[in-house]
């Protein structure tokens, strides 16, 4: 994890309270100390602690890691000293370095607490969608813990995803997309289900701030249903109206060709003019044409029903997700692909591909 504190959500019930006012202490008595000298070791040993401890949760961890380590080969060192050398001075400090070695000791566990939730199932989770879309190697990442862990991480996958949407009515779409790709990567009927729920019951394209998550829960559902969820997607493209009947009309018929299925195939053929329009729509955005370039090429040039699925549409959303590179083709994606569809023709390739 990045950081340890954000990583986990932990709360510390008044630390910030007790850190600030400790601090305007260890100020004051070094202010107001006489000699200085005395206000001085006051604040290096008391109040240099308590604030490393305070740091530690929220600097990322590797830097708290190194910081920890240059303290413990300092308190060996001083303790060397004690041990070594019979100097008054050096007994009137066991108090002081008691307190280090107090506040050490915490900072080991803070670390290893900090550390077990961040890699548990419901720290993972936590983090999913914190991160953001220009951080694609940390996001899959983070994720493939998640999906390593196979179905039991299914459950908490699906009530956090419920979670969010009984919270607000306006998720974060970084986190619903990566909470979704988990599910379609892990596979099985529950994150099947999980994913046919959410495209059913919150997919409405009612709101075009939402269209980037809703477009790409469609994609994910449609790679882990397949054959299965044409009916859902053929009933998303069906019931396409109101302001945003076009964005919903173009995500179903693109998520259709993901699903690798005949009669979806030919569908998407027969509203190629449509799709076609809308690549060439003077309006039409950058994330919107791309999907349909590569859509349109994958129907095109594709030789294998996995080429349907294969096709990068995942990047031009900017929602952390960019799988695309992994996938191995025989086509050269172009995002600019604009070229004839001879439709005919096209339906009796798939056919024989996907019979």
């Amino acid at each position: 994890m990045s950081c340890a504190n954000s990583a986990t959500e932990m709360r510390f019930p008044f630390l910030w309270p007790l850190i600030g006012i400790f601090f305007a202490w260890m100020v004051l008595s070094l202010i107001f100390s006489r000699p200085l000298a005395t206000g001085v070791k006051r604040f290096l040993y008391f109040g240099v602690p308590l604030l490393i401890l305070g740091g530690l949760l929220m600097i990322p961890l590797a830097i708290g890691a190194l910081v920890v380590l240059c303290w413990v080969f300092y308190l060996l060192f001083r303790v060397l000293q004690l041990l070594t050398i019979k100097d008054e001075w050096l007994r009137k400090n066991l108090l002081p370095f008691g307190v280090n070695a107090v506040a050490l000791t915490l900072s080991f566990v803070l670390i290893f607490v900090t550390t077990s939730r961040a890699n548990s199932t419901p720290g993972l989770i936590a983090s999913l969608g914190k991160l953001g879309p220009h951080s694609t190697g940390s996001v899959h990442n983070l994720m493939s813990h998640l999906i390593e862990r196979g179905p039991e991480v299914v459950a908490p996958l699906s009530a956090a995803l419920e979670r969010d949407f009984e919270r607000s009515d306006h998720v974060s779409p970084y986190r619903t997309v990566q909470i979704a790709y988990c599910l379609r990567a892990i596979g099985g009927t529950k994150a099947e289900a999980a994913l046919k729920e959410t495209v059913e019951q919150r997919v409405t394209f009612q709101d075009r701030y939402k269209t980037r998550w809703e477009t790409a829960v469609c994609y994910l559902y449609a790679e882990s249903a397949r054959e299965r969820a044409v009916p859902t997607l053929m009933n998303l493209l069906n019931s396409a109206e109101g302001e945003q009947a076009g964005q919903q009309k173009l995500a179903a018929l693109l998520a259709l060709t993901r699903t690798q299925d005949l009669e979806a195939v030919e569908t998407v053929l027969d509203h190629a003019d449509f799709l076609k329009t809308q690549l060439l729509g003077k309006n039409t955005p950058y994330r919107h044409a791309s999907p349909i370039s590569v859509t349109l090429q994958a129907l095109s040039e594709g030789q294998s029903p996995a080429d349907l699925s294969a096709s990068p549409v995942y990047e031009p959303m900017r929602l952390g997700l960019n799988p695309d590179s992994q996938t191995k083709t025989g086509i050269n994606w172009d995002d600019d692909w604009n070229e004839e569809l001879d439709i005919e023709a096209l339906k009796v390739h798939w056919s024989n591909l996907l019979k």
